[in-house]
């Protein structure tokens, strides 16, 4: 059960209380109004200031544009049913990827949002009385943690965009086009520095970031830019914090009781409570296949509300060993038992057993149909275009394995959308991956290896933990690449590490037959949105990225 929880969805319009009466109102004789420059200037209003900076964060984590702007129009994600259904432009890198797409605006707003938040933290929590400099330091920190992040996203994301790192009072009708590089050097990496420096080690309330989130957050900064040996020095400090563990067995990370465990470094948080969830982590909607087409099965909490967004590519599937690595079934849902009686091949299926059965090889057809429930087989047929009986991919992209990671089976209907679990935006393992990473760019692949094998081992089927071993002649950047893939699918990095590694275009293009047409060297960034394009009033100094 999560405790003293930093309810993060408070909004800047929900602090500032009126204390007047409806009669006052209807008089028009208010007795007292908070605003912004008055509620600031107290301990209380300076921090709860800095939740409201926590909050937009909730509008990326967790949620349907996060997951198209990090998970498909990858490798290892495309469009399942849902997605091609309602949104199929992003991952297919179409012409109808625009600045007009909702998706896009609507995480372009809500970073700029949380940026200016933390900018009037950051300004004026050093005028605030009644705290020690200690304290303010820690909330300047915090502010600084969360505007390094907010650009960091953008900047991938967008490539060169508007930087300020002052507070925006009233309307702004110009922008500016920043160089990248120039908001990592005057930005995001001394916002970082100065939130390792200040922090506190441990979280004063569970979602506050700390030192080791600043640490790791900044590992993964200098392994983008190209920063090999802090990157390195930076993960390793977390991997020797003590007070983080990797989760065993693997699959127990995903278990929504043990939401708060020793391999979360930091999370954006989630509530059972709908009066402070917000939207609510809808993770749970997008990554399961829709088995109530199966006649033995009904909608219900435990199996989750199907939107079928997104889909396992083939190279997904075939990246798992089940015989000796645990991640495949710790990380897809394969079974899954009836709930109502009904007849399937000619038997009677009752609730409780076998209703679906997914399998990674090819059975034969009428195998398939002497079994009392549907065996779904995978023959390595393009996943998005399976027309056979009863293969992975049938159904029209409906019927795939289901990531589990984001089910939440603790929602109070079956209709629920907004889920109560957290997102763990950075856990341990991560830090293992970007230490390997960095070491293999500095040529130390021993050393890579070394930390590759760590995570490999917790992994490891017991008994099974010498097969998951490699050496540093394993250790190449596809691997690396691989192993990101197999530990962390779903978890909102895969876009990220492939433009990174510059293997956006090579990989997609090997294994994503959605976008595989489409995609070119433009799509390295996304539009900016068109809203913004048409708010400036300087568009030739703001302008929209090159071919969209």
């Amino acid at each position: 059960m999560k405790t003293n929880k930093l309810l993060n969805a408070i909004g800047l319009a929900a602090l500032l209380f009126l204390n007047i009466s409806c009669e006052d109102i209807l008089k028009e004789e208010p007795k007292s109004l908070a605003t912004a420059d008055r509620y600031y200037t107290t301990p209380k209003g300076i921090e709860d200031g800095l939740s409201a900076a926590y909050s937009h964060l909730r509008s990326f984590y967790g949620q349907e544009q996060g997951f198209f702007l990090t998970v498909t129009g990858t490798d290892i994600f495309t469009n399942g049913f849902g997605g091609i259904a309602n949104s199929p432009d992003i991952n297919n890198y179409s012409p109808n990827l625009l600045g007009t797409n909702a998706m896009i605006t609507t995480v372009w707003d809500s970073f700029y949002k949380g940026i200016n938040q933390s900018n009037t933290i950051i300004g004026r929590a050093p005028s605030v009385t009644g705290l020690n400099e200690q304290q303010k330091a820690r909330i300047i920190g915090e502010a600084r943690f969360l505007r390094a992040l907010y650009y960091f996203h953008l900047v991938q994301q967008f490539g060169d965009v508007h930087f300020t790192l002052e507070e925006t009072i009233g309307v702004q009708t110009t922008a500016n086009r920043t160089p990248l590089a120039e908001i990592y050097a005057k930005g995001i990496v001394p916002d970082l520095a100065y939130a390792v420096a200040n922090l506190p080690l441990t979280p004063g309330k569970y979602g506050q970031a700390t030192k080791p989130a600043a640490e790791a957050l900044l590992a993964r900064v200098q392994l983008t830019i190209g920063n090999w040996a802090q990157a390195e020095t930076l993960a390793k400090s977390v991997i020797d914090n003590p007070a983080f563990k990797l989760v065993t067995p693997y699959a127990a990370l995903w278990n929504i009781n043990n939401d708060v465990n020793s391999e979360i470094i930091w999370a954006v948080q989630f509530t059972g409570d709908p009066l402070t969830n917000g939207p609510g982590n809808s993770g749970h909607l997008y990554f399961i296949f829709d088995y109530t087409f199966n006649p033995a099965m009904v909608r219900n909490i435990d199996d989750g509300r199907p939107y079928q967004r997104f889909l396992p590519t083939n190279h997904l599937i075939k990246l798992f060993d089940p015989a000796i690595d645990s991640r495949w079934n710790g990380s897809f849902k394969t079974v899954w038992r009836a709930n109502r009686t009904a007849t399937i091949n000619g038997f009677t299926v009752n609730p409780g057993d076998t209703s679906i059965k997914i399998v990674r090889y090819p059975v034969p057809d009428n195998v398939k149909r002497s079994k009392p429930y549907w065996l779904i087989d995978f023959k390595d047929n393009w996943i998005g275009s399976v027309t056979a009986f009863q293969e992975v991919g049938t159904n029209n992209r409906r019927n795939h394995p289901a990531l589990l990671k984001f089910l939440d089976p603790l929602r109070p209907s079956v209709n629920e959308t907004a889920g109560r679990r957290d997102f763990p935006v950075i856990r341990l393992a991560e830090m293992y991956l970007v230490a390997a990473e960095a070491a293999m760019k500095q040529g130390k692949n021993e050393v890579a290896a070394n930390y590759i094998n760590v995570i490999r081992n917790r992994a490891a089927i017991p008994g099974k933990e010498q097969q998951m071993r490699v050496s540093a002649a394993d250790i190449t950047l596809d691997f690396i690449l691989e192993e990101r893939a197999r530990e962390l699918a779903g978890e909102m990095h895969r876009w990220y590490d492939l433009k990174r590694t510059g293997k956006l275009l090579e990989l997609v293009k090997k294994y994503n037959r959605d976008a595989a047409p489409n995609i070119k060297e433009m799509h390295l960034v996304r539009p900016i949105p068109q809203t913004q394009i048409d708010r400036v009033t300087n568009p030739g100094e703001f302008y929209q990225n090159q071919g969209y």
